[in-house]
């Protein structure tokens, strides 16, 4: 073999060489690559699924059904001051009391309550503490509190 065929043979030696160790460079960072992917979507799905439990937890805590009642400005339901709530503020139409239960998990005076099929009231008054998980309409006529009796409601404490 002449100076020129070696020279050639030794050039492909080396330009395949140089191929196979770009190749296993390319294959080990593809190999970091795929397994940083692999952590970044099981670290994804455990992030998801807490999300997941905390929208679960959220949804139970501000959407609930409860007992829905109404009640009016009587000596008899309210005590006696039966025109003052609880949140000192005047009784009157659009406004609701709640058990003490959900006015300790946060349903407190001042927030909106969306009442399924009834509307959308303010939190201004507090059930007797013998209540748990349930609601009252206010009413200025007792005819009509007693006509609205008791249901079992899905009520939502909307976001100020």
């Amino acid at each position: 073999m002449n100076s020129h065929g070696v020279f050639v043979v030794t050039s492909l030696f080396f330009v395949m060489i140089a191929s196979l160790v770009g190749f296993a460079a390319y294959n080990g960072t593809r190999l970091e690559t795929s397994r940083h992917y692999e952590a970044r979507i099981a670290t994804l799905s455990e992030e998801r699924q807490e999300l997941t439990r905390q929208v679960a937890e959220l949804r139970n805590r501000w959407v609930k059904e409860v007992t829905v009642t109404a009640y009016s400005p009587t000596v008899e339901e309210c005590g006696p001051d039966p025109q003052t709530t609880a949140s000192m503020g005047k009784a009157r139409p659009g406004i609701v009391a709640v058990s003490r239960d959900l006015f300790d998990e946060g349903w407190v005076f001042g927030k909106k309550v969306y009442v399924k099929g009834h509307g959308i009231f303010e939190i201004a008054d507090l059930m007797s503490s013998r209540y748990t998980q349930r609601m009252d309409i206010f009413f200025p006529d007792t005819d009509k509190a007693r006509q609205f009796g008791k249901k079992q409601v899905t009520v939502a404490l909307l976001a100020s």
